[in-house]
């Protein structure tokens, strides 16, 4: 049964959207967030404390999916942004390495990739076949590495890794830990206790726009020092040109976040909370099945695990002229991603059985 009805959101009439993992409709109720931001914005001073008080209220909210605290949360102007701020609060040393999986995301990659120029070995581990091996990541670690990068669901084939088990595996070594939840946040859930930074875009499947979040680990990383400051990420000191960093994650923040943003991740996370992300992983996990059998039925490489708890939202194959499938099914208002080979089928807590039959029906003619 589907979870919430479409008529909730803006532009999904005859509609059927899967591509929640590039752009996802927003909620209708974001109209009237943001005629609240207008309005605060238009009070001067009084209406800037009120976009702060907001900007709180909603870190209070991530810290409930995040299964974090208040203090731990940073809103970031998208989840590079956060991944730079990691590996950029660190000094790396010749000799140093880290990690990463050759199939995960661009971001990590390339903020991992960069360290070469300080003689840091950049260790891409192999997949087996289309999956990544959270103990093949474990085994690449040694005494010289620094940091693992790795999504929590894997944007091109929709592989949901195991963070606990890579967590563990871990635990021993000192090794920090940065996850990128971006496609797995607002649609599974997410636990950042078990890594030391937790980094998410808001514009996917928790319904906002882009910008994003950042939980940092203060138990496992007591001593994060971003490199850079702003006036809002520290408090005056004794002279002019001193200064103490805030305690919280408020440190990564140097000025101005996303106020408008806060407003629409108000009505976003209560909308998420209201069904439950349980519910929603139930529910996308059954519909990526269903994408699953539909694409074997068709005799298409399917690249997704079958295993429910090894995907979430995601249901992907690999094709060579994934973008003329992409553009024939947009001519049916069927609303898919294509890119890096293969086609992405994103279900969210609207995705009815409708539209992954109608999805399924057109691929017989593009494919």
């Amino acid at each position: 049964m589907l979870p919430v009805p479409k008529s909730d959101f803006i532009g999904l009439e005859g509609t059927a959207h899967l591509a929640t993992g590039g752009e996802p409709p927003l909620l209708k109720a974001h109209r009237d967030a943001f005629e609240r931001f207008a309005a605060d914005k238009s009070q001067g001073f009084d209406g800037y404390s009120a976009h702060w008080d907001m900007v709180d209220r909603v870190r209070a909210k991530f810290s409930n999916f995040l299964s974090a605290e208040a203090g731990d949360i940073a809103l970031t102007a998208n989840a590079s942004e956060g991944i730079a701020r990691v590996t950029g609060s660190m000094d790396w040393k010749a000799g140093e390495s880290v990690v990463v999986a050759e199939k995960d995301y661009a971001s990590g990659r390339y903020a991992l990739g960069e360290l070469s120029r300080y003689g840091v070995e950049i260790r891409l581990v192999p997949s087996r076949g289309w999956d990544i091996s959270e103990t093949d990541l474990v085994d690449a670690c040694d005494d010289t590495t620094k940091l693992v990068y790795v999504a929590q669901v894997n944007a091109l084939t929709g592989q949901h890794l195991d963070i606990h088990a890579l967590s563990a595996g871990l635990e021993a070594s000192g090794t920090a830990l940065l996850v990128d939840s971006s496609h797995a946040f607002g649609a599974v859930p997410v636990d950042a206790s078990q890594a030391d930074f937790t980094v998410s875009a808001n514009y996917k499947f928790t319904l906002g726009i882009h910008d994003g979040v950042f939980a940092w680990n203060r138990r496992r990383r007591p001593d994060f020092t971003p490199r850079g400051v702003g006036w809002w990420s520290a408090v005056p000191g004794q002279s002019p040109d001193r200064f103490e960093r805030k305690p919280d994650a408020k440190r990564l923040e140097f000025g101005n976040v996303g106020h408008l943003s806060a407003y629409l991740l108000d009505v976003s996370l209560d909308y998420l909370d209201a069904v439950g992300i349980n519910t929603i992983a139930t529910h996308v996990r059954r519909q990526t099945g269903r994408l699953i059998d539909g694409y074997r039925a068709l005799g298409l490489e399917v690249i997704t695990p079958d295993d429910p708890q090894r995907r979430a939202a995601n249901a992907c194959f690999a094709h060579p002229d994934n973008v003329r499938i992409m553009q024939d099914l947009a001519q049916q208002n069927i609303l898919v991603w294509a890119d890096n080979g293969r086609v992405r089928a994103s279900c969210h807590l609207f995705t009815s059985d409708n539209d992954i039959d109608r999805c399924l029906d057109a691929l017989k003619n593009c494919v």
